[in-house]
């Protein structure tokens, strides 16, 4: 889906270092290339940020997928039931044919009509020859009865295989979009570890022009070149602690802000619904179960699972929703929980941890309060 900042926080911290550590060294270097290297970390922000847009578009079809996959099992067993009990009935069925069979077969039949025949006077000869012809018509409802449920069977073994059919369907989406999303990821930290040695490139050349320098001025240049550094170490090795204010709301939301809260810093991982771990829809899902509310693990089934609100009446706790990847705004890709003062707590995209940002973007949708 759209963004206005897609750059990871690693790289974000690899260009605040290229900045800081490079200011000598690129203003002795010819401008090409200095150009070349912003035209560098700006090719790689576009391509990370294409490759998030993918990775979140692909995770949601793998939530989506899952849900379908759960609904298509669920079928294939009520269908394979039916098509068991289907089976039985026409086994028992051909059993009492082959019993009128086998009967005929042994003259049964026959020795019944002759007692008939020859016994009793002919009020009583009228009364076994009616029950010889009831005999013989329960024979022909037994027949019609095999006739009908082997029609039946047929047809719910035909349901028993679309349902499979569908379950294999649903199955293989769900392997393709996950595939979709490591190969994803794999690009990003091929890109980043670019980034990384064209740093270090960049900072051996600027310390080495930096000794060439009268000993005052490499000295003061040096003590801002190791400033720089251990601020860049600090933003890529650990996110900055935020302790959570006073936290609004009431009842389930209050809960479930709360929650969120304590989820800042946890890495966003696809697919993933906590505790240590979580994608966008799956924290949402998360801090809501908290305070006792069920929501789906999928941002297209959140939209609908609550009451919408205007953007003037929105109160801690509600989700807000963002465009979806392919532009649409018809069923959003993006889900956050507002948490007041125009901010809300989301799991933004891989490479970058829960965090705090900016509820109303331009590609906000609308809101939704749970329960």
């Amino acid at each position: 889906m759209a963004r206005r900042d897609r750059l990871p926080l690693r790289l974000a911290a690899s260009a605040a270092a290229l900045a800081a550590l490079t200011t000598g060294f690129v203003a002795g270097s010819t401008p090409a290339s200095a150009r070349n290297i912003k035209t560098q970390i700006a090719s790689a922000q576009q391509q990370l940020a294409a490759l998030n847009r993918q990775a979140e578009a692909a995770s949601e079809h793998y939530n989506a997928a899952r849900i379908q996959l759960s609904a298509a099992q669920s079928a294939a067993t009520k269908a394979s039931q039916a098509l068991t009990q289907a089976k039985a009935k026409v086994a028992s069925l051909e059993q009492k044919v082959t019993t009128f069979a086998v009967a005929a077969y042994r003259g049964d039949s026959s020795n019944s009509l002759v007692t008939l025949i020859e016994g009793g006077d002919a009020g009583t000869f009228i009364d076994r020859l009616s029950s010889l012809q009831a005999v013989s018509a329960s024979q022909a409802e037994t027949l019609a009865q095999v006739t009908a449920a082997r029609r039946s069977e047929e047809s719910v073994q035909a349901l028993a295989t679309a349902a499979f059919a569908k379950q294999r369907s649903a199955t293989a989406a769900m392997l393709a979009d996950r595939n979709r999303v490591l190969a994803a990821a794999a690009k990003e930290k091929k890109i980043l570890s670019s980034l990384q040695a064209r740093e270090a490139a960049i900072i051996r050349a600027a310390k080495a022009r930096a000794a060439r320098l009268a000993a005052e001025q490499e000295a003061a240049r040096l003590r801002a070149q190791q400033a720089a550094t251990a601020r860049a170490a600090q933003v890529i090795s650990s996110p900055t602690p935020v302790s959570a204010p006073q936290v609004t709301g009431s009842g389930g939301a209050r809960v479930a802000v709360q929650w969120a809260y304590r989820e800042l810093g946890k890495p966003y991982v696809w697919a993933a619904a906590g505790p240590n771990s979580f994608d966008c829809s799956g924290l949402t899902q998360y801090v809501w179960a908290r305070a006792g509310v069920y929501l789906d693990h999928y941002t297209g089934a959140q939209w609908n699972e609550g009451t919408r609100v205007s953007r003037s009446q929105i109160q801690p706790g509600d989700l807000v929703f963002f465009v979806g990847s392919d532009g649409s705004w018809s069923v959003p890709g993006h889900v956050g929980i507002y948490i007041g003062g125009g901010q809300m707590i989301d799991a933004p995209y891989t490479g970058v941890n829960v965090r705090e940002e900016p509820a109303f973007r331009s590609d906000y949708v609308g809101a939704v309060r749970p329960g």
